[in-house]
C-alpha cells in the first residue's frame, strides 16, 4: 500500500492505481480467511468507499467497478498455485521442489502420457505459502490437446484419497495411450467433478512465455510450409517478375515470408553463411521482393553489437577480431542502412585503449591486428584515419 506512484495519478484507472486496488484486494482476501465472519463488513465498505471515486474515462466507471473488474480477479489461493504448477509442468520441468514467486511447491508425484499431440499430466503437489504459511496438498490433472487446448482440474488431497488417484491415473494413461481423449475428459470430469482451469489460469509471465512457445512452434510450420510453396514455385515468380505480369497475392506473400525467414536465420547462425545470404538477396532484388528492414537491421546490429563486445573482453584475440571482420563484411552487403552506433562506440574504445589493453597481442601480431581492426572500422563506416590522427593528437596533448 506504499508504493507511492499509485497514490500521484491522473485518473483511478491508471496502471498504477490500479495495482494498489490489487493490494487492497490481497489485504480483504486474507482479512477473511484469518478473520472469518468478522472481517465480511470490510469488503463492502470498501467498495461503497471506492464507488465515490470517479474515473475520468467514462467507460472505466467509478474505483468500485474497477475493483470488481480488475482487482478481484487478481485474488490468489493455494489451488490456483497449484493449477499453475500443473499446466506449467506440460512445458518445463520442474525440481522436485520449487519456488514459485512466494509459494514453496513440492512435488510429490508427477507423470505424463503422450499419444500423438494429446498429453495428459497427472500428480500430485504439496503447496505453502512462505508468506502466510498456509498449505495444503493437491492432486491433478491436465490434458493437452496441442497449441493452446488445455484443460485442467486441481482438488484437495489426502493420503486416504491415494488409492482412488492412483486407479484414476492408471485408467486415465490407459485410455491415452489408445487415444481414446474423450473418454479421459469423461474421467476427469467423474473424478474431480469440474476442469475449471485453463491457459488463462496461470500467471501472467507465465502465460506469455508458454504461449511464446506454442507460437515458435506454430510459426515453424508456417515457416516451412511457405518456404515449400516459394520454393516449389521461385521459377514461375521469376518469370512472372521479368515478364511484367501480376503475382497472385498467395505467391507474392510466400516469397516475401521465405526469403525474409531465410535471411534472419542466417543472420542468427553463427558464422553467418555468406553465399546464402548473397543468393537470398539476389533472389529479393530479381524478384522486387520487399525486405523487412527495420527488423533485418536490428538482428544486425545486435549480432555487430555483441562481436564488438566480444571483441573488447577478448585482450586482443586474432581469432575473435576475425569473427567480428567476417561478420562486418557481411552485413556491409545488405541494400540499406544500418544504425551501428553501439558498435562504433565499442570500437573507438577499443581503440583508445589499445595501448593498455591488448594484453594477447605479440609485437609480431600488432601490424595484423591493427590492419585488420582499421578494415573493421571501415566496415562499421568509420573514418579510421581520422579517428587514428585524432586519438594520437588527444595523446600528445595529454603529454604536453
Amino acid at each position: 500500500m506504499y508504493t507511492s506512484c499509485g497514490w500521484f495519478f491522473d485518473d483511478i484507472s491508471g496502471i498504477e492505481t490500479v495495482q494498489v486496488i490489487a493490494y487492497a484486494a490481497r489485504v480483504l482476501q486474507l482479512a477473511k480467511q484469518l478473520f472469518g465472519q468478522q472481517a465480511a463488513p470490510l469488503e463492502p465498505a470498501f467498495i461503497a468507499r471506492m464507488a465515490e471515486a470517479h474515473s475520468n474515462v467514462p467507460e472505466a466507471g467509478d474505483g468500485a467497478s474497477i475493483y470488481k473488474k480488475c482487482a478481484g480477479t487478481m485474488e490468489l489461493n493455494l489451488e490456483q498455485v497449484a493449477a499453475h504448477y500443473a499446466i506449467s509442468s506440460i512445458f518445463s520441468s520442474f525440481a522436485d521442489e520449487t519456488l514459485l514467486f512466494c509459494f514453496r511447491i513440492r512435488r510429490i508425484s508427477h507423470d505424463i502420457y503422450t499419444s500423438g499431440k494429446g498429453r495428459l499430466a497427472v500428480g500430485r503437489v504439496h503447496v505453502a505459502s512462505a508468506i502466510t504459511g498456509d498449505a495444503k496438498n493437491f492432486s491433478f490433472a491436465v490434458l493437452h490437446f496441442g497449441d493452446q487446448n488445455i484443460t485442467a482440474a486441481v482438488k484437495a488431497y489426502t493420503d486416504a484419497d491415494a488409492a482412488a488417484f492412483e486407479a484414476f491415473a492408471a485408467e486415465a494413461a490407459g485410455n491415452v495411450q489408445r487415444a481414446d481423449f474423450p473418454e479421459v475428459i469423461r474421467q476427469i470430469d467423474r473424478f474431480y467433478g469440474h476442469a475449471d482451469f485453463s491457459l488463462t489460469s496461470l500467471f501472467r509471465d507465465e502465460q506469455r512465455r508458454i504461449v511464446a512457445l506454442i507460437l515458435e512452434s506454430t510459426l515453424g510450420d508456417i515457416e516451412n510450409s511457405l518456404t515449400k510453396i516459394y520454393q516449389d514455385h521461385a521459377s514461375l515468380i521469376h518469370f512472372l517478375t521479368h515478364a511484367g505480369l501480376p503475382k497472385p497475392p498467395a505467391l507474392t506473400l510466400a516469397a516475401g515470408f521465405a526469403v525474409n525467414a531465410g535471411l534472419r536465420s542466417v543472420l542468427e547462425r553463427d558464422p553467418i553463411d555468406l553465399a546464402q545470404m548473397r543468393s537470398m538477396l539476389t533472389r529479393a532484388k530479381a524478384d522486387r521482393i520487399p525486405l523487412e528492414t527495420p527488423t533485418l537491421s536490428y538482428i544486425a546490429d545486435q549480432r555487430m553489437k555483441f562481436a564488438m563486445v566480444e571483441l573488447q573482453k577478448s585482450s586482443g584475440s586474432l581469432k575473435v577480431l576475425d569473427r567480428a571482420l567476417a561478420l562486418a563484411r557481411a552485413i556491409t552487403e545488405f541494400p540499406f542502412e544500418l544504425n551501428l552506433w553501439q558498435a562504433q562506440n565499442i570500437w573507438y574504445e577499443i581503440l583508445r585503449t589499445s595501448d593498455n589493453a591488448l594484453t594477447a597481442l605479440t609485437a609480431e601480431e600488432r601490424p595484423r591486428w591493427d590492419k585488420d581492426f582499421d578494415e573493421l572500422g571501415a566496415c562499421l563506416t568509420i573514418d579510421t584515419v581520422a579517428m587514428r590522427a585524432g586519438e594520437k593528437a588527444d595523446l600528445r596533448a595529454a603529454a604536453d
